[in-house]
């Protein structure tokens, strides 16, 4: 994983729960909008690199994203 992937995982897991702040701490925290955001963490919750580093918070996201076989 890239420093950039390991960044969006540890903001992920600490990220503030309401819809509208964590769309406004996305953009603040990584000048993209909130669709791209979670279009690359989509993309890297099915890396067994992010598995490793983040086994909980990945489980959740694939489990909420229904990719759990």
């Amino acid at each position: 994983l890239s420093s950039d992937d390991l960044k969006l995982l540890d903001f992920e897991a600490s990220a503030p729960r309401a819809q509208g702040a964590k769309e406004e701490a996305i953009r603040a925290a990584f000048d993209i909008s909130p669709v791209r955001y979670y279009q690359r963490l989509n993309l890297i919750i099915d890396t067994p690199e992010a598995m490793k580093i983040h086994p909980t918070l990945v489980s959740r996201l694939r489990r909420r994203a229904g990719k759990i076989d």
